[in-house]
């Protein structure tokens, strides 16, 4: 993957200006603050690029299968911390910079005000695998780590080494121009497995953080774009600001039936395949409900205001209500696969496996659906929807949880209303389009990110 080389300068400076917000205590909740530009300039940007292209080098690749560290190759993740180090000298200097959990890293900015809680700011150093040689889809080496055209090309560029960098560009340069203790406690966690679930480094970070007495404020992680050309009929850029997660569940349907020699198949469709085909068919023809949540809706009366269209900004303005809730809805979920992702718990089939020998009729198989939940759908809402799937199957079919990784419910979702919010939203207003107001919006993450360990 590859981000633009202005686009990267400009996302930049965004931690530095959260940074100085949450520093100088200079934040306000009144919705008519007026959004001034902030003239922060890195000293060194072309230092700044070459740290994050050389750190795009190393194959941080995680791997589940990898039982003690889930580190595919834990010297690459050695040498990266070394790179961090040697790029930031300052911080490993000024902050008290801990290495957990083997390839891990949480740095901490201790504050002045110990009766102010701390706020947590979340990356990782991990990246998921890439496919190399004549049938690699990347144009450049994924490893590479280089500028072509004005791009940069790595993997992690945009999946999320970018922040690692950013984040302690900003701390550098802070502690550079004299910030030398901040007026609350400030952390910055990089776990190396968000790609495979956190188990190892987030996940022993928060338990670490919890151990010590640590209660968080809030906590900043990857979020949404930022859509530089708009939407249609609105040309503002748009920020999305991620305020809740969807929540995770995987379920397997084992199918039992008659097995037999490949030779003469049966032909009234009883067979185990043709069970599980009908399942995963039924599920696909007949997804879950629509619905129009937070914080979808506190989304749409963001936009609301800039949007030109009168008769289209009404109707975001009142998405609460219940029948044009209802409508957009079901447009949403017809638009695309991201739109119908953000209005509907989605399933979807990961796994199918059935059969042994190549003239064998299978007498067992399984399909694992894997199940993003909106916020409000329980636990116990997957094995509801497909239990009323099973009835016209002449199979049998037993229904378990999947192992892997941990289900768990959606996250709260945070108020767009305050003074946290509020912190992360001045700071793009006042660094990426300052000229003009930029549509900061809410909405959630479709994936399963580190943030959920420091939030449970």
């Amino acid at each position: 993957m590859s981000v633009r080389l202005v686009v990267l300068l400009a996302l930049l400076a965004v931690p530095f200006a959260m940074f100085v917000r949450i520093l100088s205590g200079n934040v306000s909740n009144d919705s008519g603050t007026r959004y001034d530009a902030v003239d922060i300039s890195l000293s060194d940007e072309k230092g700044a690029v070459d740290r994050l292209v050389n750190f795009l080098k190393f194959r941080t690749t995680s791997n589940s299968g990898m039982q003690e560290s889930h580190a595919q190759d834990p010297e690459q993740f050695r040498l990266a911390h070394k790179h961090l180090q040697q790029s930031y000298p300052s911080v490993w200097k000024q902050l008290n910079v801990e290495v957990i959990a083997e390839h891990s890293l949480l740095i901490q900015w201790q504050g002045r005000d110990m009766s102010l809680k701390p706020v947590l700011f979340v990356s990782h150093i991990d990246v998921v695998p890439a496919t190399e040689g004549v049938s690699s889809e990347w144009s450049r080496p994924p490893y590479g780590g280089e500028i072509f055209d004005n791009y940069i090309y790595g993997r992690g560029a945009m999946d999320l080494k970018f922040t690692v960098i950013a984040l302690l560009e900003a701390v550098d340069e802070l502690v550079k121009s004299g910030w030398a203790q901040p007026e609350r406690t400030l952390y910055l966690a990089f776990g190396h497995d968000e790609e495979v679930g956190g188990d190892r480094g987030a996940a022993t970070m928060a338990s670490l953080l919890a151990s010590r007495g640590v209660t968080l404020d809030f906590v900043v992680d990857e979020g949404g774009p930022i859509l530089v050309d708009g939407l249609p009929s609105l040309l503002l850029q748009i920020a999305l600001m991620g305020t809740a997660e969807k929540g995770f569940n995987s379920i397997i349907a084992n199918v039992s039936g008659k097995g037999g020699h490949a030779m003469a198949p049966p032909t009234d469709h009883s067979t185990v395949p043709a069970s599980m085909s009908a399942l995963v068919w039924s599920v696909d023809q007949h997804p879950p409900a629509t619905h129009l949540v937070p914080p979808v809706t506190h989304f749409m009366k963001a936009l609301a205001p800039a949007c030109p269209n009168p008769v289209l900004r009404f109707v975001l303005s009142h998405c609460e209500n219940r029948f044009l809730g209802y409508l957009l809805a079901k447009l949403l979920a017809r638009s695309s696969a991201n739109t119908a992702a953000v209005v509907r718990t989605t399933v979807g089939v990961t796994r199918m496996n059935a059969g042994t020998a190549d003239n064998v009729l299978p007498d067992t198989g399984a399909v694992l659906f894997n199940f993003r939940l909106l916020p409000g759908h329980s636990l116990d809402y997957p094995l509801q929807y497909l239990q009323k799937h099973l009835s016209s199957l002449s199979g049998k079919v037993k229904l378990q949880q999947a192992g892997g990784q941990k289900a768990r419910e959606a996250t709260p979702v945070s108020s767009p209303s305050s003074e946290q919010f509020n912190i992360v939203a001045r700071a793009i207003y006042e660094t990426v389009h300052p000229e003009q107001v930029v549509p900061v919006s809410c909405t959630y993450s479709l994936n399963n990110l580190d943030m959920i360990r420091y939030c449970l």
